[in-house]
């Protein structure tokens, strides 16, 4: 059987070298440009990143039974055409979230500090699923006022849309939909923004829920953004707009991407039918082959966060290499900057 797999995918070529019950499997390990129609012909199952898309396009006439994709969103991959083909597909919500909420408070450490936010103000929470509901946890422990909202949930403790908006903060952590109840495509648009003036927006979810347009008209609107439209050829415009701005790194912490690696490897030794106690026992090899030694209990101080990952230094280089170009950044500029970032290792609960 040949496997596919994207180089990206971190740890992935170590962690087949620890388990057992791979002798049958023929990996090859390509670069996401290399993935194409030709390549999977005699290709079972494709292991990918966010760089890849999946369509009819890539996959017509190829004999792939299985797809997973190392990351916390699915939409790069064309679900309706894989249940149509009977292809089975999975990806990896939640696997970088303690990444994610790292991000935004790093953001919301060096917001106090250049005197943006204060702990009096409070942080708004648009969606509380894998991420929000971490960063809810972090903001309570900080002793740092929140409100949440989601469409989805019914919890008590949740507020509602407009609560959440009279914050001075919003913190995005929504998928990208277009069909289901609440499509997020443009969320936030003119009509959402006309009341929100001298606030701050985060965004690290996708791009596309964004007008960006609508943001730059947005009077005394402060923006940090990791994600944009047009990925990866942003707009500059937007780029320069942002107090900070990224790559698309938030969920880039060791750990985050590592708990990619290890589902998509949990979910091959499903797939080979491997007896349980096989499983049981890959898994455990895995645990002691990568233990991570995790930052157990969050700090004291919400400035733990940012000396741990400075993210004003980070904007400085993402758009100190934009600045030469003047209506979008190079795909190849913003790839480069995606994968050389600050190292970091989680801050989890």
């Amino acid at each position: 059987m040949i496997v596919v797999v994207d180089r990206g995918i971190q740890n992935f070529h170590e962690a087949v070298n620890v388990v057992e019950g791979l002798s049958e499997v023929d990996f090859i390990y390509v670069y996401p440009e290399e993935i194409t129609n030709d390549l999977l012909k005699n290709v079972e199952v494709l292991f990918i990143r966010s760089t890849t898309k999946i369509n009819s396009s890539l996959l017509r006439d190829t004999n792939i039974k299985l797809i997973g994709s190392a990351t916390a969103g699915s939409d790069h991959i064309d679900s309706k055409y894989l249940d149509k083909k009977n292809i089975k597909w999975f990806y990896a919500p939640g696997c970088n979230s303690s990444s994610v909420v790292h991000y935004v408070l790093s953001s919301l450490s060096a917001l106090i500090d250049k005197n943006l936010f204060n702990h009096n103000d409070s942080v708004g929470i648009l969606g509380c699923g894998n991420v929000g509901s971490k960063l809810r946890y972090a903001l309570n422990a900080l002793h740092i006022k929140n409100s949440c909202y989601d469409p989805f949930l019914s919890m008590d403790f949740l507020a509602s849309l407009e609560e959440v908006k009279e914050c001075k903060l919003l913190s995005l952590h929504i998928p990208l939909t277009d069909s289901r109840k609440f499509p997020t495509r443009g969320i936030i648009n003119r009509d959402f923004l006309k009341d929100f003036k001298d606030k701050i927006l985060i965004n690290t979810s996708r791009g596309e829920v964004v007008d960006e347009d609508a943001l730059i008209e947005t009077e005394k609107l402060l923006l940090v953004s990791d994600v944009w439209n047009n990925e990866p050829t942003p707009s500059k415009e937007i780029i320069d707009f942002s107090f900070i701005s990224t790559a698309h790194i938030a969920g880039h912490s060791y750990e985050g991407k590592l708990n990619g690696t290890l589902l998509l490897l949990n979910r091959l030794f499903k797939y080979l039918n491997l007896s349980n106690d096989a499983q049981v026992k890959n898994a455990e090899q895995l645990k002691d082959y990568f233990s991570v030694n995790l930052i157990k209990n969050y700090p004291i101080e919400i400035k733990d966060y940012e000396k741990s990952f400075n993210l004003l230094e980070e904007s400085t280089k993402f758009k100190e290499s934009c600045k030469d170009y003047k209506k979008s950044v190079p795909s190849e500029i913003f790839k480069s900057l995606r994968a050389d970032h600050i190292k970091r290792k989680d801050i989890t609960p």
